[in-house]
């Protein structure tokens, strides 16, 4: 028997949708579901809009766990969130309801999937690269990587200053990057993980849609009541940092809102790019994923 299920994909997928779809048909067969948020964006107080997190109140219809359980200030690290998750799955499990882990943000999903340690972090050399990266941009740093490790500097782009900082902090440390775990780590329980798999041109226009109803639903109040409270991990949240150029005057809303899409779509490439090497994952169309979910879960 499964332990628990994930549901992931890129963003935009239906995941939330198809998770209150599944809770609910779970619960007509005497399951207990709670669901379990695997978005890294969506633990932050008031990132609501921006990150699609469904609505406090639609949220009592199931137990919801790891939402908004950090002040946007201050930065949940992948380690905390591996720590938290899995003892809140672990709880559910414990009291014989069912855990459904659902979201889209890639390590911080397989962190709690997969057996994995990570390498320490030293918070003064991390402070003093995020300063240079401040000062210098990521190309400069993008060059240094190169120089000193080039081999994770391959394995991102350079727009990426998160994971530039990571690798040159690793090799300060150790002398080497992103190697953090193991290519084909264990599972950590036992589990059963769909996909969600979208045609890349519906996925677009779902992207396009969604940001034209969080423009008009208040992302840009949003943005203006976060101005400057933002981590750094937190300020990473596609469309804060547009709306903010619009509100100084740099970018028009139609060109803020075109930005927005764009960069939404690159996101949920990438996220494709990194589940389509995890060979566990079963993936299915959202048209009749549901269907084929019940009939194959092992719970």
């Amino acid at each position: 028997m499964a332990d628990y299920i994930v549901l992931l994909g890129p963003t935009a997928s239906g995941k939330t949708g198809l998770s209150l779809e599944l809770a609910r048909e779970l619960k007509k067969v005497g399951k207990h579901p709670e669901i379990v948020n695997g978005d890294s964006m969506q633990l932050y107080k008031g990132m609501d809009i921006a990150t699609a997190k469904l609505p406090a109140e639609q949220r009592l219809e199931f137990p919801h766990h790891m939402f908004d359980i950090s002040d946007p200030e201050n930065e949940i690290t992948v380690v905390q969130y591996q720590q938290r998750a899995r003892a809140v799955i672990d709880e559910i499990i414990d009291r014989g309801a069912v855990p459904i882990l659902v979201g889209g943000s890639m390590l911080y999903l397989q962190s709690v999937i997969y057996e994995m340690s990570f390498a320490p972090t030293d918070r003064e050399i991390r402070q003093r690269l995020e300063q240079q990266m401040e000062q210098e941009g990521p190309g400069l740093m993008m060059d240094r990587l190169r120089q000193l490790d080039p081999e994770s500097a391959e394995r991102m782009n350079v727009g990426d200053s998160r994971r530039i900082i990571r690798a040159l902090e690793l090799f300060e440390l150790r002398g080497r990057g992103l190697d953090e775990f193991d290519q084909n780590p264990p599972l950590w329980r036992d589990c059963q993980i769909f996909g969600i798999d979208t045609p890349r041109e519906v996925l677009k226009e779902r992207i396009n849609a969604r940001v034209h109803k969080m423009w008009d639903g208040g992302l840009v109040e949003e943005t203006q009541q976060l101005r400057g409270r933002l981590s750094t991990t937190a300020a990473v949240a596609i469309g804060y940092q547009q709306v903010e150029m619009y509100l100084d005057g740099d970018l028009t809303k139609d060109k803020a809102i075109e930005q927005i899409q764009i960069s939404t779509a690159r996101y949920a490439k990438r996220q494709m790019t990194w589940f389509k090497r995890d060979q566990n994952i079963r993936w299915l169309p959202l048209e009749g994923a549901l269907r084929t979910i019940l009939g194959e879960a092992r719970l």
